[in-house]
């Protein structure tokens, strides 16, 4: 039976830096990447005229990249439009000096809390990521599964009580935090991430907390504002 490799969620600036090996990987880190998943928005697309070749390229504030289908996978490239906030599942392949994206699975992001979410996922995936040299071809190996999730978080309704001590509740304090930031435009999660006397671990998994509850929102890319 065909191996199908995990679908690692990624910047696009590290799929299209990877180091390629010429056999459908790249170097992430300690790991050897065949397929990958990025989010961002369409902000280019083309289609032939025989419908024999179309491409969009997608922009996730890192860099952007180039989604190809050839034939008839082309019917994948139909489904975004320009401006669309779009997740994608793909190989990475290279032609001459590209590093590109055959796409396997689309998805159009309709809630722009994903987004948030999805960079917050990416940050805290980045202190797990070992940058290392990557390895000689002869030793190279695919890499086992990061322990990641690759499909969407499902939010189980439980809102969390837990401390960071000294009787301290998290929730309360990055809800407080937000509150007494936001000059009426929103938050920045970076001032969270300082100002709230709180790990960044913490104040990430509040976040997500949040925004999969509903109680915040992303009004901007990169900021957050209480709902209501």
């Amino acid at each position: 039976m065909t191996k199908r490799w995990t679908a690692y969620k990624m910047h696009v600036k590290d799929v299209v830096n990877g180091n390629y090996t010429g056999e459908g990987f790249i170097s992430f880190g300690q790991w050897q990447v065949n397929r990958v998943r990025i989010m961002g928005t369409v902000v280019q697309k083309f289609i032939s005229e025989d419908n024999g070749y179309g491409f969009f390229i997608i922009d996730d504030s890192t860099e952007t990249v180039r989604v190809r289908s050839f034939k008839d996978s082309v019917d994948l490239i139909k489904m975004a439009e320009i401006g669309d906030m779009i997740d994608v599942f793909g190989r990475v392949r290279k032609y001459e000096e590209e590093i590109y994206v055959i796409p396997e699975i689309l998805r159009k992001v309709d809630e722009p809390n994903f987004y948030i979410l999805r960079k917050l996922e990416l940050k805290k995936q980045d202190k797990r990521i070992v940058l290392t040299e990557a390895p000689k071809k002869e030793e190279a190996k695919p890499a086992e599964q990061p322990d990641e999730i690759v499909e969407e978080v499902i939010d189980t309704g439980e809102k969390k009580t837990e401390t960071a001590g000294d009787g301290i509740n998290p929730r309360r304090k990055v809800v407080d935090c937000i509150a007494g930031f936001d000059k009426g435009e929103g938050v920045e999660v970076d001032k969270l991430m300082k100002g709230c006397g709180l790990s960044e671990d913490i104040v990430e998994r509040v976040l997500t907390d949040l925004m999969n509850e509903g109680e915040i929102f992303e009004p901007r890319a990169g900021k957050v504002k209480i709902l209501g």
